[in-house]
């Protein structure tokens, strides 16, 4: 199955094909060997990497370092804040951020009209926070950020303390250890590439991650199917996925089948961007996926979306350009391309609510 999809960094129009792979289950991978000081050991665990991003664009991993028992903290923070009534939620509207930081209501983020078709917006809600100097553990309080020449660094909302005690802290805790295992995940990528195991240091100093909480409450009717995530590829080099008990999300393959990606404890989900797959020439598959609860429970999930420093100018690495593949783009500006996905999909700054997120 091929789907195009048209996209405009500036000047130059890449048009990328999402070709799905042939799959019919998604590989789990034991990531105990990426602390390894045996480099043999580390590039095994990168040919696996390889064959899963090049064959599925979805896999998932265990062992990966993070404690089991803050996963399970910010899952509580999840269901504290999307306890609270919708008018202290409202307090961080999105559509008052100029950077897509903040509560996004039910119905609330746009569809992908390319992708469905289906008009109305997606049967959840999240809150939405990006990459500032406290969640960054490699970052001290004298740090400050980079020049954000795209407006996408910094500016999250937080709920009032007074509202939730301690939760901007858990959250920032979380964002810490994630953006540490993404850049960990950079240097086995680059040794699945055949690069140097150091290629991509330089460019995830402050680099463009964006973390939300996801509540899919239960189908609002019987036998009715809403989607809580629509048909869609992610935007950023790859994205670690936190699910709770609560199955719902779904990969499609060539057969064009749906291919079910539950929960299982001790893992998260690791899934290819478009970002990467046009970095890799289309050799990463960014694969089409959607959540759809048809549990008749609620669920909650933590998706962090890893992608390099905004003002970094990538090109298709030469590594993965043939004669019989050549390079399907130019240049591309990292910052200019998320903040043109944002703004196809995310509440704008000023937008109102729908009737629907306001009830």
């Amino acid at each position: 199955m091929s789907t195009t999809l048209k996209t405009r960094f500036g000047d130059i129009a890449i048009q990328k094909d999402i070709v799905q792979g042939d799959f019919d289950n998604i590989p789990i991978i034991d990531l105990a060997p990426m602390s390894s000081p045996n480099i043999e050991e580390r590039k095994e665990l990168a040919k696996q990497i390889y064959d899963a991003c090049s064959r599925v664009g979805f896999f998932y991993i265990k062992n990966h370092g993070v404690q089991e028992d803050l996963i399970r903290k910010v899952h509580e923070a999840a269901h504290d804040y999307f306890a609270l009534p919708e008018d202290k939620k409202m307090e961080s509207y999105i559509g008052n951020s100029q950077k897509f930081r903040g509560f996004s209501p039910l119905y609330g983020e746009h569809s992908d009209e390319e992708l469905s078709d289906k008009p109305a917006g997606n049967l959840s809600e999240a809150f939405d926070i990006g990459y500032e100097i406290a969640g960054d553990s490699q970052k001290g309080p004298d740090d400050v950020l980079p020049p954000d020449h795209y407006s996408l660094y910094g500016g999250n909302q937080w709920p009032k303390e007074e509202h939730l005690p301690g939760f901007k802290k858990t959250y920032l805790a979380y964002f810490q250890e994630i953006l540490e295992l993404s850049r960990r995940m950079m240097k086995i990528f680059a040794l699945a590439l055949q690069l140097p195991e150091d290629y991509f240091d330089g460019i995830v100093k402050h680099p463009g991650c964006i973390s939300r909480l996801m509540h899919y409450p239960p189908q609002p009717v019987p036998g009715e199917e809403v989607a809580g995530i629509d048909t869609h590829t992610d935007y950023e080099c790859f994205t670690i996925l936190s699910q709770d008990k609560v199955p719902a999300l779904q990969v499609l393959n060539v057969k064009g089948q749906w291919v079910a990606a539950p929960p299982i404890p001790g893992t998260f989900v690791i899934n290819i961007g478009d970002f990467f797959a046009f970095w890799t020439n289309g050799i990463f598959r960014s694969t089409l996926h959607r959540a759809t609860n048809l549990t008749g429970e609620e669920r909650f999930s933590v998706p962090f979306f890893f992608g390099v420093d905004y003002d970094a100018t990538i090109s298709v690495l030469e590594s993965c350009i043939t004669a019989e593949n050549p390079a399907k783009s130019g240049p591309v500006k990292a910052g200019e391309h998320v903040r043109k996905q944002l703004s196809n999909t995310y509440i704008k700054f000023g937008e109102k609510a729908t009737v629907e997120a306001a009830a």
